[in-house]
Order: C-alpha cells, then structure tokens, then sequence
C-alpha cells in the first residue's frame, strides 16, 4: 500500500498548486542561521540512524511515532531528539487518524525553525514518494492501493498518498447506492487519469473488478464442458429463463430447460438464492455464454409413464387450469392430464367444469387413456363413482312411464332429466299427435315437469328414447276405431301436392286422396277438380298405422254412392208404380249424404 498521506482535499481539481516539495536545486540558497542548524540536526541523526540514512534536506528518512494527541504527532528523530508534526498531516477517516504509536513513517527535511529545530513533513514525504509510485503505476498499467477518506459530490476521494478521486460510477462493477459504505476501506484501484504536474489522479475500481472478473471467467470457462454438472445460486428470474450464479461467471437456464412442464413459468419452479444442480448445455468462449438445463438432470416423466401410470390407476394432483371443455391435473413435474367436461360426473345436463372444481383444488382421478406421442393423459372423476348405467334397463324399461323435469329445449327436441343421472330426449315428433307441432321450443319450458313414456334405451350410446303423445290414444287409433277400411266418410280439403290433395278428417288428422282417386275421370291438377275447403265424400282404401297415414278414394265414394243410387232405384220401380228417374235418385242420395 502507498503511504498514508496527510489532510486530503475535497476534490482532485480543489488540490493545492504546491503538492509536493521543490526540486532541491531550484530553492532558494540557506542564510547562514538555516545552514547551521541543518548541519546540527544531520550531526544528531548521525547518532542515531543506520549508515546510509543521514538525510539531508529534501531526502525522506523513516522515524517512529512515539506520541499522539489531538493535534499533533510526536516522532523520534534521534539523539533523545523529538520532532511534534501536526496532525493535519495525516490520514483522518471521521474523527480518527489513521496512524499508530510504533508505525515508522517517512518525513522529508524541508527546513529549520527559528528555533534551531529542523522542520519535518509527513505529508511531503508521503506525496513525494506517492508521486513516484503512482507515474510507475500509470506508465506500467499497475493498480494502486489506497482508503477512502470521505464522500464527495460525484464520488470518493482515496489516499493513495496523494489525494485522488473516484467516480460514483467506478467504484463497484454495479451501482453502489450508498458511497458512505466505502468510508475507512482499503481498496485497489487503475488509475484512469494521471495529473504529473499537478499530482492528480482519476481512479476507476469498477475496471480493476472487471479485468479480474474477466481473467477469472476465462479460466473457468476452460474447466466446463458440455454435459458435465455444476451447483449454483439461482441470481435473476425472468419470464424467458434464470441467470445462475456459477461463483466466477453467470450462467442462463431457458424458460423450456427449467422444468418438464410445458409453459410453465420459471418463477413456479425456482426461486431466488435457491442452489441448484445444472446440467451444462453448450460453453462458448467467445462470448463467455454459458447454456444450463435443470430439467436434462431428470428423467424425462413420459418416457416411463405407461409404466408408472397405467389406465385405471387413480392418481392425485392439482387442478391448475380450467377450460370450458374441461380441467387441467397436476400430476407431478413434466405430467398434467386432463378431465373432459363430460368425465366430470354422471350427472346428466350441461354441467361446466367449475360446476365441480377450481383451481388450486387437490383431486382425485381415475387415469383413462394415455397418448405418449402428443404427451396427453386423459384423467375422470366419474369413473370412481358407481354407473348409473349399469342398471338403468330395470329402472326405466320400456313401455314404462315416468316423470321428469325439462333440463333444455331445442327445435328438434326436449331433454328430460328422469334422476340426477340419466336424462333422455323427447324428439319433436314424439311431443304431440298434432303434425302442425314443427319445434320443440315453445312446446315446454326448462324446469316444467312433465310425464313421459320409455320408447326406447340404448345403453351402450347411453341414451333413452321418450314420448309425450303417446301418453294419450292417437286421433289415428281413435278414428279408425270408428271408421274402419272400407267406411264412407266425410271431410275438407284442406291443401294440395302434385300427387294429390290431402283432406281433414278430425282434428289432427289428415288422409290423402292420391291424385289418381280423386274422380272417376283422369284428374291433369289435383286443384282442377277440387277447391280448398271444400266438403268431399270418401272412402277409406288403406291405412298405415306406424306411419299414421289414410288412404282416401273420391272415385271409388262415387262409384259406391252410384252402386247404392242403382240399387235404391231399382227397389222402389218394385214398389212404386210411377217411380223416379235414375237421375233424380242420384240427386236424392246426394242430398240425403250431404244433410247427413
């Protein structure tokens, strides 16, 4: 360490003009008094110093401190001689100097008193020697060592024999909030800047640090290799990946090499200060990047999971997301499944995941299928709860009738809920015996109950077919009852198709004379030989009843009405003397059906 020096500055630019003492040869010559005390003093140091260390003014010797006080320091200076020099020339941190009884320190004869007594200096021996020392450092690239005396604006003065300033800047390789920490250290330093003439100095510690930091990386990054495994310090967190702090250098760990979890932040994983082991990815001097992985140091979790995980085994985890098709498992690091919207429960209606979990829930699952190519495990809830299926055929067989609530309508359908568990559907056609019912809809409203029959069970589709109509007799059955094949009958035409023209017989309930039966004579438009409303006779040809479907003839009505006109005639020309033409009772039959 250079020598402490006496009071410092406040800046390097504030410095005295005089720093050090004046060429010997360029004083001015002693008056006679001078001459003869220095020839004294030198006689006294002759007695008491080595050989070789008699000074002679301007040449520094080292004397030892033998007394302080507040204001001064008392130095042997030989021959039971004493010299007191003033304490403004030492080193002061705070309120202390920075010197002790016993330390031998340079001073340099500058003159004598008017008292006889040589005149010493601590401060010009130590800036003269500083001088020197510090153009060797700057000229050579050397640091120097030196304390930090006090804070100023900008920075912090130092000691290095000399009073020289540090920036703020270049104290620490990272920002230093408080330079006050540094008051009374010894540190290293470059010198940035170097004043000869003036004896000013610019220090940088931060360049000094760096160089070092920098040798130091470079060694250490000659010892690793790719796939070796180092510990470190977990420094900085970021959303793309961790810096690790390797002790001589940093390095970084990718979001996608923190964790087997795909998307998982790094800060779920790792934490700062945390040591952990790394696996060393790639090393590249020229950069001095270093590539680190923690997940390669486990075992890739899909790689054995058919093994760990077989389908049916239940497993416990942590819901960490939901969706609105279903939630996402936890299983452990690298595994999360997921439970479909329709796995949840066997309870029937439009359920949502959330109806059942939330995130940060620990669950139980029952493992369903494995995908170890696209890495998907499909996880139920349901499936540790008992199959309502199992026995639904007993509980709702066909033919059976039940009560239920309407769970949701559509334009083709109403879904029933007959339990908790099983729902069925009542398809538009089954609602009503009235064809003109087309939706679903307005028919019923979510949350009436209603009354259905079992029409149907599908118990490997899970679905169970219900009707509402067939509650009640069918206007079909109920008119045929009456009006067997065979039966003249009596409607209204109510509209027309290419084929034929379709008439009402009861309310509800059509039947189709086909285009062909309409008259006796061949009919081109169905709308040619009929008008809508109209009031026609027919007969009943067929009928299909799974299809509720009557087939209608006007020709053969005619024909049958014609036959029983012929056969009404003939009777009463038996009977009657005079009688009726054939016409007439062709018109009689006519109007006796149509009062009827």
């Amino acid at each position: 360490m250079v020598p402490e020096t006496g009071r410092p500055n406040d800046h390097p630019e504030e410095a005295p003009e005089e720093q050090f003492d004046q060429d010997p040869s360029q004083q001015e010559p002693l008056d006679e008094e001078d001459a003869a005390l220095e020839r004294e003093f030198s006689a006294l140091l002759d007695e008491h110093l080595p050989s070789g260390q008699q000074p002679r003014r301007g040449e520094i010797v080292y004397v030892p401190v033998v007394g302080i006080s507040e204001d001064s320091v008392l130095v042997d200076v030989g021959g039971k001689s004493e010299a007191r020099l003033p304490a403004e020339e030492f080193v002061k941190v705070g309120d202390q100097l920075q010197v002790r009884v016993g330390d031998q320190i340079p001073v340099l004869q500058t003159s004598g008193g008017k008292e006889g007594t040589p005149r010493l200096s601590h401060r010009r021996a130590r800036q003269r020697i500083a001088q020197e020392a510090v153009k060797q450092a700057h000229d050579e690239g050397l640091p120097v060592r030196g304390v930090v005396t006090r804070v100023v604006k900008g920075g912090a003065m130092v000691d290095i024999g000399l009073d020289a300033f540090m920036p703020a800047s270049q104290v620490d390789l990272f920002k230093v909030p408080d330079l006050k920490s540094f008051m009374g250290q010894e540190v290293e330093a470059d010198i940035l800047e170097f004043d000869e003439q003036r004896g000013r100095a610019v220090l940088s510690r931060r360049r000094l640090l760096f160089k070092r930091q920098e040798a130091k990386r470079a060694e250490f990054l000659k010892t690793l290799e790719p796939g070796s495994t180092v510990t470190g310090k977990v420094k900085n967190i970021l959303d793309f990946g961790v810096f690790v702090d390797l002790g001589e250098v940093d390095g970084f760990v990718p979001r996608e090499e923190v964790s087997w979890d795909r998307g998982k932040a790094p800060a779920e994983a790792l934490e700062a200060g945390q040591e952990v082991e790394l696996k060393i990815l790639n090393v590249s001097p020229e950069s001095g990047k270093i590539t680190l992985s923690r997940r390669r140091l486990r075992e890739n979790p899909w790689d054995t999971i058919d093994e760990r995980y077989p389908p049916g085994q239940t497993v416990t985890g942590t819901v960490v997301a939901i969706e609105p098709y279903g939630a996402f498992i936890h299983i452990e690091e690298g595994i999360t499944g997921m439970v479909h919207a329709s796995d949840m429960s066997w309870a029937s209606g439009n359920k949502k995941p959330e109806d059942f979990v939330k995130v940060g829930d620990q669950v139980t699952s029952q493992i369903i299928d494995i995908d170890r190519q696209r890495r998907r495990l499909s996880l139920g809830f349901k499936q540790l709860q008992r199959d309502p299926w199992t026995d639904v055929k007993e509980r709702f067989p066909e033919g059976s009738r039940h009560k239920g609530t309407v769970s949701s309508t559509t334009a083709y359908g109403v879904f029933v809920k007959l339990d908790e568990y099983v729902e069925g559907m009542v398809h538009v056609s089954d609602l009503s015996w009235d064809r003109s019912v087309r939706s679903a809809k307005n028919f019923v409203e979510p949350g009436q109950e209603v009354e259905v029959v079992v029409l149907g069970l599908d118990d490997q589709k899970r679905r169970i077919s219900l009707g509402m109509k067939q509650l009640t007799d069918s206007p079909f059955d109920a008119y045929m009852k009456e009006h067997p094949v065979g039966s003249l009958v009596t409607g209204k035409v109510t509209r027309f198709a290419p084929f034929g023209a379709f008439v009402e017989l009861a309310p509800g309930l059509e039947g189709l004379i086909h285009i062909s039966q309409i008259d006796v004579k061949r009919v081109e438009l169905p709308e040619k030989a009929l008008s809508p409303g109209e009031e026609v006779t027919v007969k009943i040809v067929d009928t299909n009843r799974n299809q509720q479907k009557i087939s209608l003839s006007r020709k053969e009505a005619m024909r049958q009405q014609e036959k029983e006109v012929s056969r009404q005639y003939m009777k009463s020309q038996d009977t009657t003397s005079g009688g009726m033409s054939l016409g007439d009772a062709l018109r009689e039959a006519q109007k006796k059906q149509e009062s009827d």
